[in-house]
């Protein structure tokens, strides 16, 4: 059916430059409160266990350990560096990772906005921002403050500094190339960001809907070489400085060890351990990123195809589709992963209702010229169940987690014992009846180790690990090399901690490949069960934590 012109020029949503520029501040301004008000439940969340992993090396870090020689963890340096201030500014409290969600949402809504508003218009600024804002609530606390939100925080603002046309193009570009260094050094594959920031801000995507298409850069190919040199020298530098100071600080073989030997085997294995691995990524990338949503994204395709609005939509589509192979290729999904898309993903879901819109009032106003009422009621009726369709389901998470807030205001030690969405291995509440019996029975001088997955309990409890394993995922995982088991046992023989604190049901089979818990493994690890058995006695009974205290013979806490 072809349209009016007329009725096109009218009625077609503004283009990018804005729906009237000058009212710009409004829509920011709205877009920011409804995401801090959307955002505000965060503040309830409690640490988790990925968090309180970070918490605790960052700690250690702050004291002038070194990552890897002296704390162990098998992801990339990054993320403990970025905790390194947070730990420093917030101290031992659970609320910390709260408060760092809210900021990241609004600090990411202003951005989120301002790129969307750029190709799409200020009205799909503020739906992608209020949309990523649910998504990212409905992942609860194990999506906040994670190495993917830092990711895609960084990968924003290195592409605000590409796309400024302001002076100190050198500068910015360097800069911007620092800022990929760092998302490099989070997640090393996530390095593949820097691969649209080499095109993404010089690239003309207008002819995408002309015939024929093509693309093209706004710049000479000589001017973009250099600014292309300078982006990868600030990229290069921040990757090599790192493995500098590793070297002059004696922590080189322990990162060649833990990052380039042992860290593949991890990710190699589940290509080993599941044959119907095609199937099982496939629904589970479904499950992650919600069928409407991959829907969302077709429909926005054919309707920009359809519209001749591909050239707006391709650079938010490029950076989805580099997010995508960023999460995919790490051969594991958890749902937290996917936040290095998601973004970009709420940018192109948000052009839909935009661009459905103003088809809508082009079809709604031939239906009042023709004088067809009630053929114009039901259009509308059809679009309002058409972007009614995704409401409840998240109008009803963020409603939940209101109520989670409202608790929390309340009684913050009960809703975090009580916690409504907690992750099974984690066992909040009895991790913190742990910490209290800690912080009774233990002195300021005595150690204590925990035989687990439960970092929590070093951190809020103000302890130290009196090794480099932070966690026992490497001690008891079939990558795991046995040289690690024979050095926490020579460790805890040379420097026994006053309580030694083993967990049960925690096991986590899609990262340590036994079925076993930490209790369980002390069949399959005699040296650590003879330590337990000979130099200590079990002094409070739990269904989840079993706590063993140095017997009065024993050697004295180091």
């Amino acid at each position: 059916m072809e349209q009016d012109p007329s009725i096109i020029a009218e009625l077609a949503p503004p283009a990018a430059e804005g729906l009237s520029e000058k009212k710009s501040h409004v829509w920011l301004l709205l877009t920011l409160a409804t995401v801090f008000l959307l955002a505000l439940p965060s503040l309830r969340y409690p640490i988790g266990r990925d968090q309180a992993t970070h918490c605790v090396i960052a700690t250690g870090l702050l004291k002038g350990k070194q990552m890897y020689r002296d704390l162990w963890d098998n992801r990339p340096p990054g993320i403990y560096y970025l905790y390194m201030p947070l730990v420093s500014i917030f101290g031992r409290v659970m609320w910390m990772i709260g408060v760092v969600d809210v900021l990241y949402l609004v600090v990411i809504g202003f951005f989120i906005f301002r790129f969307t508003k750029r190709y799409l218009g200020a009205p799909a600024g503020l739906m992608a921002a209020v949309l990523y804002t649910l998504w990212h609530e409905h992942g609860d606390y194990e999506s906040a403050a994670q190495p993917e939100t830092f990711i895609v925080l960084l990968v924003f603002i290195a592409d605000y500094l590409l796309m400024r046309k302001d002076r100190g193009t050198v500068l910015r570009h360097a800069a911007a190339g620092v800022l990929f260094g760092a998302v490099f050094w989070i997640k090393y594959n996530a390095g593949l960001f820097l691969v649209p920031g080499f095109f993404l801000p010089y690239l003309d995507t207008t002819r995408l809907d002309a015939k024929p298409w093509r693309l093209s850069l706004t710049l000479p190919w000589k001017t973009w070489f250099k600014r292309v040199a300078v982006l990868s020298a600030g990229f290069m530098a921040t990757v090599v400085l790192p493995l500098g100071y590793f070297w002059l600080n004696g922590v080189w073989r322990a990162f060649v060890q833990v990052q380039l030997v042992v860290l593949p085997r991890y990710a190699a294995m589940i290509l080993e351990r599941k044959p119907e691995y095609g199937v099982w990524a496939l629904s589970t990338i479904s499950i992650n990123l919600r069928p409407w949503v991959e829907a969302s994204v077709a429909i926005a395709l054919a309707v920009a195809w359809w519209r001749r609005e591909l050239g707006r939509l391709a650079p938010i589509f490029l950076l989805a589709l580099t997010g995508f192979l960023v999460t995919t290729s790490q051969l594991r999904f958890n749902s937290y992963y996917f936040e290095t898309c998601l973004p970009f993903v709420a940018m192109i879901c948000a052009y839909v209702p935009v661009a459905l819109w103003a088809e809508f009032r082009v079809f709604s106003t031939k239906l009042r010229r023709r004088k067809m009422t009630l053929a114009r009621v039901l259009l509308w009726v059809a679009f309002a169940n058409i972007v009614y369709f995704p409401l409840p389901r998240l109008a009803l998470t963020w409603i939940q987690q209101a109520q989670g807030f409202f608790a929390w205001v309340h009684n913050p030690e009960q809703s975090y014992e009580h916690y409504w969405w907690p992750e099974k291995v984690e066992h909040l509440r009895s991790q913190l009846r742990v910490i209290r019996y800690i912080k009774t029975y233990a002195g300021a001088n005595d150690q204590i180790f925990v035989w687990g997955t439960a970092p929590l309990i070093y951190y809020l409890a103000d302890k130290e690990p009196p090794n480099r394993f932070v966690t026992n995922l490497a001690l008891i995982s079939a990558w795991g090399p046995e040289s690690w088991r024979q050095e926490l046992v020579r460790d805890l023989e040379h420097s026994p901690p006053r309580f030694i604190i083993v967990a049960r049901h925690d096991a986590i089979y899609g990262i340590t490949y036994t079925p076993l818990d930490s209790a369980q493994y002390l069949r399959e690890y005699p040296g650590l069960a003879r330590i337990l058995q000979d130099d200590y006695q079990e002094v409070r009974p739990g269904r989840n934590f079993l706590i063993y205290r140095l017997r009065p013979a024993g050697r004295a806490s180091s």
